[in-house]
């Protein structure tokens, strides 16, 4: 239910707030007052994209608020907390800010929203029938949208769409990898050659750091035994060496430490020093005697890293890198291996698919046509209470090829006389006859679908007279499982509200107002008085209007 609306500098509109209270809200006022700016602005807030030209001139910005009451519209409160909105009251406050420069913003609940976001939360929050609305039944495509609305059969709907969608999905696949089979020998020999060139390698991980130290090594070999050998010769072969001058020293200390017990000490560690000194000396010594040049070994690392480098550049910076394509180009290779059973496994899922859709397609094709012929019915005898006495209606079914929307082409077939074939209801139905079985359409499609609030923005011009007194009771009748909000310029739709806005505008100062007022029972009926009888108002239409809201 849409408890209020307050727009700011919205339009010619300064600063209004408007009630609304269940039942049926009627909203009259003069051509040109403003009226149908409120089912603009109703529009914006579920989602309409909203352009700086509606904001009020010489204004930066525009601000339009809805509060609603969705306590018993649970699948609201679904869509907030799926979104990620907070949902634990029982009101949504939608607030869109326009901004002259700049992108407008979007607020539920005084969070930050996405303009997709909302259009999701507020789907069929608000029905909204305008006088122009009608037009939709002169599109062919729009007859299967509208019998699937009054059956209800969104759901079934939605199965063919997603059926049909991967059935899209895996004929490209298939047609893909048709297409593919040329190519897939050549790229085959191709992976082949690359695997082999990377086994053949016989790469280990770190083989080329330690090939880039022996080569280091290699070519530093005449420094290395250079220095081993002098270091080595000076330590133990040399006369005096330095462990023989260590071990004099060592002598002289420990005869010493027999005087002061310190010395003795430090003559102990001498001794081991002597002990690791040699040790290393041995050390260099066999290090020299295992120092050799290989003929040829400088070569073949060279040629070794040559080749390791080339693989890095193919197939990845690091040894590591080249082991995770090898994987790579065999998980390929399998993958062409299997191409057969891959494109036979998608075909057994195409015809599996193709059989659900067909099932599906033609589960929704029965109701739809039961549906069609239910629906002649109940049109020809409610059109006959709306003023088209005798009209036919029916829709005619044929079959199409698979589609997004099943397997039927409708067509609405309508004549207003009886002794008249009925023909396409584009080419035969006029502007006022489009109206009432919109409105009739309407009304069924509401009863069954459960909306939460219905608009009808003159959707009941080009009728008059006892008509309107029909159409004014099918719209009191829908106000009562819903909120109803009718703009009208007829009294007789007038009448039946159970409350009554007026929509005024003024020129203060050379500056255009407009006002929005609930009007009590004397001004309802004056209101109703101009409705009846124009500008000026008289005790005869005053006592018409006291006599139609007495009805």
């Amino acid at each position: 239910m849409l408890l209020g609306l307050n727009l700011k500098n919205f339009t010619i509109i300064d600063d209004i707030s408007v009630s609304f209270t269940s039942g049926l809200n009627i909203i009259t006022g003069e051509t040109g007052a403003g009226k149908s700016i409120i089912v603009d602005a109703v529009n914006i807030i579920l989602g309409e994209k909203a352009t700086p030209d509606l904001i009020k001139t010489g204004e930066d910005e525009s601000r339009i608020e809805a509060l609603f009451d969705i306590s018993s519209y649970p699948l609201i409160k679904e869509r907030l907390l799926s979104s990620g909105f907070d949902a634990s009251g029982d009101e949504l406050l939608i607030k869109r800010v326009i901004y002259r420069k700049g992108r407008s913003r979007v607020h539920m609940n005084g969070e930050t929203a996405t303009l997709s976001i909302l259009e999701h939360v507020t789907e069929g929050l608000i029905d909204v029938f305008s006088q122009h609305e009608h037009q939709t039944l002169l599109k062919k495509e729009n007859h299967l949208r509208v019998l699937d609305e009054l059956g209800g059969n969104g759901k079934d709907h939605e199965r063919v769409r997603e059926l049909y969608g991967r059935h899209s999905e895996v004929r490209a696949m298939i047609r893909q990898m048709s297409d593919d089979v040329r190519d897939l020998a050549e790229k085959e020999d191709f992976l082949k050659f690359q695997l082999d060139e990377i086994q053949k390698s016989s790469l280990s991980l770190g083989e080329d750091e330690e090939l880039e130290a022996e080569k280091r090594k290699l070519l530093n070999i005449e420094k290395l035994l250079s220095a081993s050998k002098s270091a080595y010769e000076e330590i133990y072969e040399n006369e005096p060496s330095l462990s023989g001058r260590l071990k004099s020293l060592t002598a002289e200390i420990s005869e010493a430490g027999k005087i002061d017990e310190p010395l003795g000490k430090i003559a102990s560690l001498l001794e081991s020093a002597i002990v690791q000194i040699e040790d290393a000396s041995f050390t260099l010594r066999d290090y020299a005697s295992e120092l050799s040049f290989e003929s040829g070994r400088l070569d073949e690392i060279e040629e070794r890293l040559k080749d390791i480098s080339e693989l890095k550049r193919k197939y990845g910076g690091t040894i590591s890198n080249i082991f995770k394509r090898r994987g790579e180009i065999e998980k390929e290779l399998s993958a062409i291996t299997n191409h057969d059973e891959q494109l036979e496994g998608l075909g057994a899922e195409l015809r599996g698919i193709e059989k659900s859709y067909n099932k599906a397609a033609s589960e929704l094709s029965k109701k739809r046509k039961r549906l069609g012929a239910s629906l002649g019915e109940v049109l020809q005898k409610e059109l006959s209470h709306v003023g088209i006495k005798g009209a036919q209606f029916s829709s005619e079914f044929k079959q199409k090829e698979m589609s997004p929307d099943g397997v039927d082409d409708v067509t609405f077939l309508f004549s207003a006389n009886p002794d008249e074939a009925p023909k396409p209801l584009a080419r035969v139905a006029s502007g006022g006859e489009l109206s009432r079985i919109m409105l009739v359409l309407k009304e069924a499609i509401a009863r069954t679908e459960g909306g939460s609030v219905i608009i009808f923005d003159e959707a009941d011009s080009g009728i008059g007279g006892a008509v309107a007194e029909t159409v004014g009771e099918k719209i009191k009748r829908l106000s009562e499982p819903y909120q109803v909000i009718c703009i009208t310029h007829l009294p007789q739709v007038a009448k039946f509200g159970d409350s009554h806005l007026l929509v005024s505008k003024t020129l203060i100062d050379g500056k255009t107002r407009v006002s929005v007022r609930s009007l009590n029972e004397q001004e309802r009926v004056r209101e109703l008085a101009r409705m009846i009888g124009g500008l000026k108002v008289t005790q005869k239409t005053l006592d018409a209007a006291h006599e139609m809201l007495g009805r």
